[in-house]
């Protein structure tokens, strides 16, 4: 499954055009990651596993960088402001933005706005959402899986170094960098830590376990019939979030 901008928004077209009922019901996955640990990949085979449990009727699709370009689309901010949610740092964006861009823009307003774009995302259900503290935003789903990736550091180097072709210390300073971005990100915006492993349902350690094995488990989970049979929960308590 290729995973691009132009797969996201059919998807969400699809789901429009069917009058796809979005009141937070329907199943999600959420994968939060430490840099180099396969989070992407197995949020990929995840995504491609429960499409193919459901014979095709109900596609998944995974949001991880591509989500930018969603808030950009839907909110109508600048496209240079993308590349810090990717990068998913927020400490200091009012300054950047305004500083680089020209353009006075706060960041609770940016992060108010990737919240949204999410929730709604999250509303409409069958999707993987990697990182951005999606396992916060979307606490109150009662359908959600939240999962945690990690591996060692020394494994997670060697697939840095691997997939980028660099060297064992520009790797290694990535990880250190990218790690540390998304501990402060969740820390200051939802005053959470990201290795609490409360806030997750599952937690693989990809040093031990496959990709494939980590995304048969995950969508397991996702179909079995407990699961699918859940109580769908209050949907007072998802109200607030209704998008405007």
């Amino acid at each position: 499954m290729k995973n691009d901008p132009y797969i996201v928004s059919a998807f969400l077209k699809a789901k429009e055009k069917e009058n796809w009922p979005s009141d937070g019901t329907h199943p999600i996955v959420t994968i939060s990651r430490q840099c180099g640990a396969g989070g992407g990949e197995i949020a990929l085979r995840t995504a491609e596993i429960l499409t193919l449990l459901s014979h095709g009727k109900q596609p998944w699709v995974v949001v991880d960088k591509d989500i930018a370009q969603r808030i950009i689309e839907a909110h109508h901010l600048p496209k240079q402001i993308a590349r810090y949610f990717t990068e998913e740092q927020t400490m200091s964006i009012e300054e950047h933005v305004e500083g680089i861009l020209g353009i006075s823009v706060s960041g609770p307003t940016l992060l108010e706005k990737m919240t949204t774009t999410m929730v709604h995302l999250a509303r409409m259900g069958h999707v993987v959402l990697v990182g951005r503290a999606a396992n916060m935003i979307t606490a109150k789903f009662p359908r959600a899986v939240h999962v945690r990736v990690i591996g060692s550091f020394a494994r997670r180097v060697e697939r840095i170094r691997e997939l980028e072709k660099c060297s064992w210390e520009a790797a290694a300073a990535k990880i250190k960098t990218v790690d540390e971005n998304r501990r402060r990100f969740v820390a200051t915006c939802f005053r959470v830590k990201i290795d609490d492993v409360s806030g997750y349902d599952m937690v693989f350690n990809t040093d031990r376990i496959s990709v494939e094995e980590a995304a048969r488990m995950i969508a397991h989970l996702v179909s079995s019939p407990d699961f699918r049979n859940k109580e769908a929960g209050k949907l007072s308590e998802l109200r607030h979030l209704v998008l405007g």
